[in-house]
């Protein structure tokens, strides 16, 4: 394991690798959650026209995270326009009737266009929403059934528990602005790190290295696990620090958003070996990893919201990895499960596999 130990001390030798690696996403975190104990609760306005249990449930479990009131529908555009509320429901008469039947019924929501503040609201809305829609479906349109269900699942059997976007344990909405921070730091530090392949084609490393009994296919291996560990230990670092010294929400499955943030890692580190082994030398790998990063992170919601941005740009955001992982973050930070994102682990996974096989076979290719 040669090159894994040289890579490794190579890699920390300099200060500046740690402070890229390590300072600069703390401070980021830092600046991200600040203020985040004194935010005011979100106000949202429910229009019920169904008036059933399953409505009734439906506002529950927005009264958990939001302060809810009653008022009629025609002072909503005047409320959201004057910041009086950030998000208004209206569920239609006939609702819970459709969702029984297996349907797809629609609530009517409205927001204010710009922010993200009602991220936290729709998230959990709509994964409280898909459950009920669950429940109808293995009911087969019996009422009975569904409703054993409901009270199954809210007597606490299978219970997914939903936490305030502000307890005073750190706002979740803030929680996904310093993970997309993150993820951004993450694509720099692997693209970073994995110049080092580079640095040893440009003073002829390859050379020496390949008269020794060391061949191409171990000085990969070796390289890939010396940047992979390395991102493992920044990621394992950064949610160390969520936890237990800022105390930060980390929602209902830490495990989870951490199993995530490692398959991402194996993501950017096969995306910096592709981008590194197609190079000339450093100065077209700097450019190429700028021009991949920075729209990945724009249109990926590591700048900004995907929800602002327009129709066109958010259609071309559907194939970016950074949206799947920022998205995928957000749903599991709201509730949602890791089984629920398997469509995301399978896309980063299948990409890195494809970014490595090409950059072997470049590098097999190369002297």
């Amino acid at each position: 394991m040669t090159i894994f130990k040289a890579t490794l001390k190579r890699l920390f030798r300099q200060k500046s690798n740690l402070l890229f690696l390590i300072v600069l996403p703390l401070i980021f975190m830092v600046i991200a959650f600040s203020g985040s104990n004194g935010t005011a609760p979100l106000k949202v306005t429910i229009i019920d026209n169904d008036k059933t249990a399953i409505t009734e449930s439906i506002i529950n479990n927005i009264k958990d995270k939001a302060e809810v009131n009653f008022d009629g529908e025609e002072t909503i555009q005047n409320n959201l326009i004057n910041n009086e509320i950030d998000y208004a429901i209206v569920i239609p008469k006939g609702y819970t009737d459709s969702l029984i039947k297996g349907e797809d019924p629609i609530l009517k929501t409205y927001e204010a266009k710009e922010g993200n503040t009602s991220t936290a609201i729709k998230t959990s809305l709509n994964n409280y929403i898909n459950i009920l829609k669950t429940f109808a479906k293995n009911s087969n349109g019996n009422e009975e059934k569904f409703y054993d269900a409901v009270k199954y699942y809210s007597d606490g059997s299978y219970k997914l528990s939903y936490t305030s976007v502000d307890k005073g344990e750190g706002n979740k909405s803030k929680t996904n602005t310093a993970m997309a921070f993150i993820v951004l730091n993450l694509l720099f530090s692997a693209t970073s790190a994995t110049n080092i392949i580079l640095k040893d084609r440009e003073k002829n490393v390859f050379t020496r290295l390949f008269t020794t009994p060391m061949t191409r296919f171990k000085y990969i291996f070796q390289s890939l696990l010396s940047f992979l560990v390395i991102t493992f230990v920044q990621i394992t670092l950064y949610f160390l620090v969520f936890k237990y010294i800022f105390k930060f929400n980390l929602g209902d499955s830490p495990l989870s958003l951490y199993s995530l943030f490692l398959i991402f890692g194996i993501f950017t580190i096969s995306l910096g070996v592709f981008i590194t082994t197609h190079s000339k030398d450093l100065r077209v790998s700097g450019t190429i990893s700028t021009l991949v990063i920075l729209p990945f992170a724009m249109l990926g919601g590591c700048f900004w919201p995907i929800d602002v941005m327009p129709n066109v740009l958010k259609n071309i955001s559907k194939v970016i990895p950074t949206t799947w992982i920022n998205t995928s973050n957000s749903n599991i930070l709201y509730g949602s499960t890791l089984s629920n994102e398997m469509t995301t682990i399978a896309l980063l996974l299948g990409i890195s596999l494809v970014l490595l096989g090409l950059s072997a076979n470049k590098l097999k290719n190369r002297a």
